[in-house]
């Protein structure tokens, strides 16, 4: 299973602005803590319902007045990952532990397979960019930015990129490097391979207009069996810029561009051991060091992707990349899939982590009935752990 067609699934994209929502306020249930403990607290946000069986792979944002605003997806359906999808928003006042005022932003657009991937970040301006891709069929996607003028209440369609070709995205990606510019990792299939099954290499759109226009880098990043998939990015306080990807190699990989994501060097092993699933790599507000979140396991006889999506860990590098320390498991239950974190900052400095969970069924393998969670953690939390990393 797979935030995009990296297991099985596709993304889509067409008609910018086949509908602009006017959003619609309703009812909906707030999340309830799952479990907490002092710095961490767990909400499940979304659950599994008949209608939309699976609730997952969103991003967060602060708005102006403090609230969180989260976008994420729901799927229809068999919530697998080719059916018909909504990206759909919640809202937070108390720091991302209720969350409510669910309403839709905009649906699967007819005639395609589904839209996908939500990814958020702050407009130069002051308002809130919405990245995001509609899937018309495997291969074929279309890139989208909408923008909100009003705090995360509509969204208008701004413009469309790699219009048609196949520049898959994974949520809570985008960054802004300290140049301005904003970086948008994608994993589209090696040349001349199929969008279905790979193949993928590691690319990166970019804008230097705040969003308007994108080019493509001309570096790909490829790796054995499978490829590079799912890459996340940050700025290290040198100024270069490391990518981490998901891979069916045992490790995470890592890469980096000293010119804003332009070009990149060859991928290399990390010491932290990884399934294939997804990772994070973002940066702790106030300090140089970076912060991984992934998967902490690897079983090359899993019955799926190479390893239990378990636990759910966290490590610090203070080295920008090349050692990691402070290891800490955020969820640890055997028995659950935990997957694609995104993880944003509050200006208080705590982080807002949303990733979906699921129970692995009888046999191991995963199943589509998801819930959306989101953890609420002190950064000091992360220094709690100890130890550096090692197999499990």
């Amino acid at each position: 299973m797979s935030t995009n067609r990296r297991a099985r699934s596709g993304y889509s994209g067409r008609v910018a602005g086949w509908i602009a929502i006017g959003l619609i306020f309703c009812t909906f249930p707030q999340g309830k803590a799952e479990a907490q403990e002092s710095g961490k607290h767990i909400v499940t946000v979304a659950k599994s319902t008949r209608d939309f069986t699976r609730k997952g792979e969103g991003d967060v944002i602060e708005l102006a007045d403090g609230r969180l605003l989260l976008v994420y997806m729901e799927f229809s359906g068999d919530g697998s990952d080719f059916a018909k999808t909504r990206l759909a928003a919640q809202e937070s006042s108390d720091g991302g532990l209720t969350w409510g005022r669910h309403r839709v932003i905009t649906e699967t657009a007819p005639g395609d397979v589904n839209v996908y991937s939500p990814n958020l970040i702050a407009a130069k301006d002051g308002g809130i960019l919405l990245i995001f891709i509609r899937q018309h069929r495997p291969g074929s996607l279309t890139n989208h930015v909408w923008k909100s003028a009003d705090g995360g209440r509509t969204f208008s369609p701004m413009t469309e990129f790699v219009r048609g070709r196949d520049f898959a995205l994974c949520n809570a990606t985008v960054k802004r490097l300290a140049s301005g510019r904003l970086l948008l990792p994608a994993s589209p299939p090696v040349a001349g391979k199929p969008a279905e099954t790979g193949p993928y290499a590691a690319a990166m759109l970019y804008s230097d207009d705040d969003g308007r226009t994108w080019r493509v880098s001309e570096s790909r990043i490829e790796l054995p069996k499978r490829g590079a998939m799912e890459p996340h990015v940050e700025q290290t306080a040198t100024g270069r810029v490391l990518m981490v990807m998901r891979n069916q190699l045992g490790r995470l990989y890592l890469s980096e561009s000293d010119d804003d994501g332009a070009t990149w060097s060859p991928a290399r092993p990390s010491g932290l051991t990884s399934p294939e699933s997804c990772p994070e790599l973002t940066r702790i507000p106030g300090t140089s060091d970076l912060l991984m979140i992934w998967n902490h396991s690897y079983d090359p006889k899993f019955k799926s992707h190479y390893g239990k999506r378990s636990p759910l860990t966290a490590a610090i590098s203070k080295d920008n990349g090349k050692t990691w320390q402070h290891l800490r498991d955020i969820e640890t239950d055997p028995k659950r899939a935990f997957s694609n974190p995104g993880c944003r900052f509050t200006k208080k400095g705590k982080a807002i982590l949303n990733y979906w969970t699921c129970e692995y069924l009888p046999n191991w393998a995963m199943q589509d009935v998801i819930d959306l969670r989101v953890a609420v953690v002190d950064k000091s939390w992360f220094y709690g752990g100890s130890g550096t990393p090692g197999a499990r």
